[in-house]
């Protein structure tokens, strides 16, 4: 008898889903945008646009808020635009750890990832001009429990360095652009 959910993952679904993108490429393509609104100080108010796959408009309607602690002039409300960064980065990597386990067969029974890094806002406030301006390094641990072996779980780790969207688009250099 197979199994038709792993780790919370539709089966038939992750095979359907990835038969459709090998046979029409363009169904695999997955625009995103979002539109900020400064709300004053250094709070702003981010609201997702309508994402596309393929052909296919998928409604986006969420929100989400960016602020800073009091130290660096904010009132800490809200997570700095840093760990929203971290967080894309590390829900991406999570997403693509646990759709491989599954595709895998490996029955994940807890997974924990930590991202960190350092900066140093004397590159941001122009203070010091040799000081970087961004992470000049983020670290991240995979802490997990399950069916797999620690060399399946390596491998996982390794499959989610070379395809994770998000790690690949801070870990690779990105043309970023202004839209006229």
């Amino acid at each position: 008898m197979s199994q038709k959910h792993l780790n919370g993952i539709d089966l038939k679904a992750l095979k359907v889903y990835t038969d459709q993108i090998t046979e029409v490429p363009g169904d695999a393509v997955s625009s995103y945008g979002i539109e900020a609104r400064w709300c004053g100080g250094v709070h702003s108010e981010i609201h997702t646009l309508n994402q596309r796959l393929g052909e296919t408009e998928i409604p986006k309607d969420f929100q989400f808020h960016v602020g800073e602690p009091e130290q660096l002039l904010g009132d800490n409300a809200f997570p700095t635009p840093q760990e929203y960064l971290l967080g894309g980065m590390a829900g991406c990597m999570m997403v693509g750890f646990v759709a491989g386990a599954t595709a895998a067969g490996i029955r994940l029974d807890a997974v924990t990832l930590t991202v960190r890094g350092d900066l140093n806002l004397r590159g941001f406030l122009g203070v010091d001009p040799d000081a970087p301006v961004g992470f000049a390094e983020i670290q991240f641990h995979f802490d997990v429990a399950g069916s797999g072996t620690q060399a399946e779980y390596d491998h996982l780790i390794a499959e989610v360095r070379k395809n994770s969207p998000n790690y690949r688009t801070i870990s690779d250099a990105v043309t970023v652009t202004a839209i006229a």
